[in-house]
């Protein structure tokens, strides 16, 4: 296995004090690394709906809707109402809500604190206002500099404390209650700890597990009997999703199955047993590389224990030496491992990585620790995606266990800055993309995500931008849209990286959301506001143009068209970001294609298609000057014919620009006509 500074002549070769257009003067890598990070989120995005947090490694975070800043959705508002157990501990916060509108839940992950702020909410604005979930990078300062709009109710999840003097903290409390009162809102905040004062604050614990079973309607006798299996070391999502399957008329056996403490108690018995130095390395590769195919495994197997200085084989051997079945052992009665039809390696319960991984951290010290970061440091560097991908998702476990401050300044860091090969910058934004998947992590993966972006060296730029595209981007996306319209504007020559990271965001968010309404939005506020002429605009519009010509992997249909589909009344912000575009001359040509391609994407014979091509060029003839409407039409058609497009399709798409041109237009006898 090589390291990252063995090969140099492979990739791109960046020197650490570069600017970010260095880091892209070749496109075709660029391309791939931003390739290589899209399949770690399409991962995400086949199984994010279906399977919790647990299964992914991760624990702690399994919600439905994968955005966590803006309005919250009705749907997820109806999930945390069902059958939720209102206890002694939810009627302390609700009345001191009631009292100064404000409450911070203070209590460990895992124990409901999200459901109970979404019931309070409700309880104070019930349908008569939306709820709005705040972005964790609210500062003190922040939060008291904001507006709230009336009787809204306000949510902030997992909000860190805040470092700041006791004297000014107090100014910026006292002025977040007057703002909220004012606007006779409800703020409700959950974290470990908080800035508020102790007045503000609420001891949070879960409700009795008996309760919450009781409260899914599952029979008194069958509550008790699963509540006395229910340890401290199940989430409350653990609970629900119990309560959930006995209430179906699952038998009590078979739904206690899958608790996370019996795969523990596996775990943990295993570990008791007397370890050789290969079993635990085993182990430790597993814990990191799971879900690989065999071979593939044990190539990485034999590099750790090479690190670390075990299974060499002497330098005489007799043929008469026996040879253990290592695959087979791997995989015996006992063993924590199985191996699929497609014969990957994989754990036989899936949270059995992050009980491995603890287990790991809490038993076993430097002389395990050390040849493993070693290890890991080679692997973040391979030229292997599928490796790349189990690395990061292994190091999102292992925050899990460690904590993100270890991982962070361990793993992630050193590799966004990584010199050499650009190649562990790849797997940084993949593990950020899994550390999103975790409530406790998500908060603290955004700020170091801002501080890359924010910093003077182009690597950690560049990283930021591979992970502002994806998970990251779906969770904050007002936030990922404006850092990287920060990175295009900051920096004096064009950012391809950057624009390519618009592009994805556009394509991610249409995917996963259904719709890019913030990133649309941010860019027709930039466009309205900016009274910049000439070069000085371009920035702007290459940003723009990227978006608009953004494709998703795998398809040739062009994003716009999805996300009109998806989203049909954002054709008028579409018409004038196209607006924008199409006035600048030297981007005409670009903008052009782009609209061609994405009106022709849709289909002529069906009618809603058609209604939305209508309504994407009525937008964009009222937002065009009335001098460049004619302009538009006559070159729209010299494109069309370029393209050698078929006749129905080319009359149906200068029909439709007929009916919006004025008559002064319509008099030109080059529309519609073939020459």
């Amino acid at each position: 296995m090589a390291s990252e500074t063995d090969s140099p002549g492979e990739g791109v070769l960046i020197g650490e004090e570069a600017t970010p257009v260095d880091l892209t003067d070749q496109a075709e890598a660029t391309d791939e690394i931003f390739a290589q990070v899209s399949q770690v989120q399409t991962v995400i995005n086949h199984i994010h709906g279906d399977i919790g947090g647990a299964s992914f490694g991760i624990s702690g975070s399994r919600p439905k809707s994968r955005r966590t800043s803006g309005p919250v959705s009705q749907y997820e508002m109806e999930e945390a109402r069902a059958c939720f157990a209102r206890h002694a501990g939810y009627e302390a916060a609700a009345e001191r809500l009631g009292n100064g509108n404000i409450v911070a839940l203070i209590g460990k992950t895992g124990t409901g604190r999200r459901t109970a702020a979404l019931n309070l909410l409700h309880d104070f604005v019930g349908a008569r206002r939306d709820v709005v979930e705040l972005s964790p990078v609210h500062t003190l300062e922040r939060l008291a500099a904001r507006e709230y709009r009336k009787a809204h109710g306000y949510l902030l999840c997992d909000w860190p404390k805040d470092d700041v003097d006791g004297s000014i903290a107090d100014f910026h409390v006292r002025e977040i209650r007057r703002r909220v009162r004012d606007a006779e809102a409800y703020l409700v905040i959950t974290g470990t700890a908080t800035s508020l004062p102790e007045g503000d604050q609420v001891s949070w614990l879960p409700p009795p597990a008996c309760e919450v079973l009781r409260a899914h309607r599952v029979a008194p006798e069958v509550a008790d009997e699963a509540a006395a299996q229910i340890t401290t070391d199940h989430a409350m999502a653990d609970v629900v999703r119990l309560a959930r399957e006995l209430a179906s008329g699952v038998p009590l056996d078979k739904a206690l199955g899958w608790l996370e403490a019996a795969g523990r108690r596996d775990v943990v018995t295993w570990f008791d047993g007397e370890r050789t130095r290969g079993e635990l390395f085993e182990m430790a590769a597993m814990a990191f590389t799971a879900g690989l195919p065999e071979n593939g495994f044990e190539s990485l197997l034999a590099r750790l224990e090479s690190i670390a200085g075990i299974g060499g084989e002497p330098d005489v051997i007799s043929a008469d030496d026996p040879m253990p079945s290592r695959r087979l052992l791997r995989v015996k009665e006992g063993s924590l491992f199985s191996l699929s039809p497609q014969r990957r390696l994989e754990f036989k319960v899936p949270s059995h990585r992050t009980h491995v991984m603890r287990e790991l951290y809490q038993r076993h010290g430097m002389r395990l620790w050390d040849p493993v970061t070693e290890w890991l440091n080679e692997c973040a560097a391979l030229r292997d995606p599928s490796v790349q991908a189990e690395i990061a998702r292994g190091v999102a476990v292992l925050a899990s266990v460690a904590g993100y401050s270890h991982v962070e300044g361990t793993f992630l860091t050193p590799w966004a800055r990584g010199r050499g090969v650009m190649r562990s910058q790849a797997t940084a934004a993949m593990a950020i993309s899994w550390l999103c998947l975790d409530e406790t992590t998500r908060p603290e993966v955004l700020r170091t995500v801002t501080s890359w972006t924010l910093a003077s060296a182009a690597r950690p730029k560049f990283t930021a931008a591979l992970a502002w595209s994806g998970e990251l981007g779906i969770r904050f996306p007002s936030e990922a849209a404006r850092m990287l319209w920060l990175q295009v504007r900051d920096s004096e020559k064009p950012v391809r990286h950057a624009e390519i990271a618009l592009a994805r965001l556009f394509a991610t968010l249409t995917e996963a959301a259904g719709n890019a309404l913030p990133l649309l939005d941010l860019f027709a506020r930039k466009i309205g506001n900016d009274r910049r002429v000439g070069r000085a605009i371009d920035p702007l519009i290459r940003a723009i143009l990227s978006v608009l010509s953004a494709h998703a992997d795998g398809t040739g249909i062009p994003t716009v068209t999805v996300h009109l589909r998806n989203c049909p009344e954002s054709a008028t912000l579409l018409a004038e970001l196209w607006s924008a575009v199409l006035v600048k001359r030297p981007h005409r040509k670009e903008a052009l294609a782009a609209l061609y391609d994405a009106v022709c994407a849709f289909d002529g014979r069906d009618t809603g298609d058609r209604d939305l091509v209508r309504a994407l060029l009525a937008g964009l003839v009222e937002a065009l000057p009335a001098k460049e409407r004619p302009l538009l039409a006559h070159d729209l058609r010299r494109y069309a014919i370029a393209r050698n497009t078929d006749q129905n399709r080319l009359e149906l798409l200068l029909s439709l620009l007929r009916i919006f041109l004025s008559p002064a237009v319509l008099s030109l006898d080059t529309i519609g006509k073939r020459p």
